[in-house]
C-alpha cells in the first residue's frame, strides 16, 4: 500500500504505464503561506519558482500537487516526454493550472559530481478553492487521469511491457 489517495495512486498507476516513464512520486504543498522570500530556502526548492513569482507568491485556498516523473534514458523516455509535453500543454490551453518542467539538483557537490545523475521531471498541478477538504484537487487529478488514459488510447501510444 502506497498510503497515497485512490485518485493519486490511479494516475501514478497511468503515468507509470507509458513506455519510458520509471516512477511516479508525488506531494501537495499547501501555498497560501508561500512568499517570495521562501522560494530562496532550500526545502522550498522544489516548487515551481517562476509561477510563484509571478503571483508574488501562492494564492489564497491555493495547493499545488506535484508529480514528480524518473524517465529512462531512452527514446522510449523522450517519446514519453514529448507525449506528455504536448498532453499538459493541451490540458493548460482547457484552462487547467498545470504545466511541466525540468528539475535537476546542483552538478556538483562537496561528495562529488553528481550532473547526468538528477534530472527529473515535475508536473505541477495548481488547484484553487481548497478550504476544508483535498476532495476538489482529487476530484481535478482524477479528470486530468481520465483525458490522459483517453490520450493514450486515441494515439496509441506505447505503454510499458509489464
Amino acid at each position: 500500500m502506497s498510503g497515497y489517495p485512490p485518485e493519486i495512486e490511479q494516475f501514478h498507476q497511468t503515468l507509470c504505464n507509458l513506455a519510458g516513464v520509471d516512477s511516479a512520486i508525488s506531494s501537495v504543498d499547501d501555498l497560501s503561506s508561500v512568499d517570495t522570500e521562501l522560494l530562496s530556502v532550500t526545502e522550498y526548492a522544489h516548487l515551481p519558482h517562476a509561477a510563484l513569482l509571478r503571483t508574488g507568491g501562492g494564492l489564497d485556498n491555493e495547493v499545488l500537487i506535484q508529480f514528480e516523473l524518473v524517465l529512462q534514458p531512452s527514446q522510449e523516455g523522450w517519446h514519453a516526454l514529448e507525449f506528455l509535453g504536448w498532453f499538459v500543454r493541451d490540458c493548460a490551453r482547457g484552462g487547467r493550472k498545470i504545466q511541466l518542467r525540468p528539475f535537476a539538483l546542483p552538478p556538483v557537490t562537496p561528495y562529488g559530481r553528481q550532473l547526468g545523475h538528477t534530472l527529473k521531471f515535475h508536473l505541477d498541478l495548481f488547484v484553487d478553492g481548497i478550504e476544508d477538504s483535498l476532495a476538489p484537487a482529487l476530484q481535478a487529478v482524477s479528470e486530468i487521469n481520465r483525458s490522459l488514459e483517453l490520450a493514450i488510447s486515441l494515439y496509441k501510444i506505447n505503454q510499458a511491457q509489464v
